[in-house]
């Protein structure tokens, strides 16, 4: 079931990318995340770092503005233990749209900052109970992104996807970035 759900994310972005590749302004990303899931609001301080595979289509309004939506779906799971008792947490999705201001330093390099909202769905279990949970709350980050050529880049960010009512999810991705 994972194994379809990344397929189908994987594809669906390449979908969207090659339909508006002939848009001025359109860019796509992919890359590798590496989240931090915590909850706290139980007294329990429960803390694992699942990954996931994030997607990004963004369309530049100016060369110092553009808009996003981002797609990331879960890849692994981690477990952590709790009084004893092992919790396995995973972040299955996050679905987001963001503003992006940006500033190029020269010819190559560009810092970037993100704002917006962004859906989170969680999950966790332990022994034969789950639990999974999806909230929407504001997000935001920053990250730099490295020109190889006018059409390919390598992107870092950190990204604070969610943080509401104890929980809370973050992470770093590094990726690919395309012009179109």
């Amino acid at each position: 079931m994972k194994f379809r759900l990344h397929t189908l994310a994987i594809a669906a972005t390449t979908s969207l990318l090659a339909i508006g590749a002939q848009a001025q302004g359109l860019y796509g990303e992919i890359g590798y995340n590496q989240l931090t899931f915590k909850e706290d609001n139980r007294g329990f301080g429960a803390k694992v770092e699942p990954s996931a595979i994030r997607g990004i289509v963004g369309y530049e309004i100016n060369p110092n503005l553009a808009v996003e939506g981002h797609l990331g779906i879960g890849l692994n799971d981690d477990t952590t233990r709790i009084g004893g008792v092992s919790v396995k947490g995973e972040v299955d999705n996050v679905v987001g749209a963001f503003i992006k201001p940006k500033v190029k330093l020269g010819e190559t390099v560009e810092l970037f900052g993100r704002a917006g909202v962004a859906s989170t769905k969680v999950s966790a279990s332990s022994g034969g109970l789950s639990a999974s949970d999806r909230g929407t709350s504001f997000a935001y980050g920053a990250g730099a992104s490295f020109a190889l050529t006018p059409q390919l880049s390598l992107n870092a960010d950190y990204m604070n996807y969610y943080d509401r009512k104890g929980i809370k999810v973050d992470g770093v991705t590094v990726g690919v970035g395309f012009k179109f």
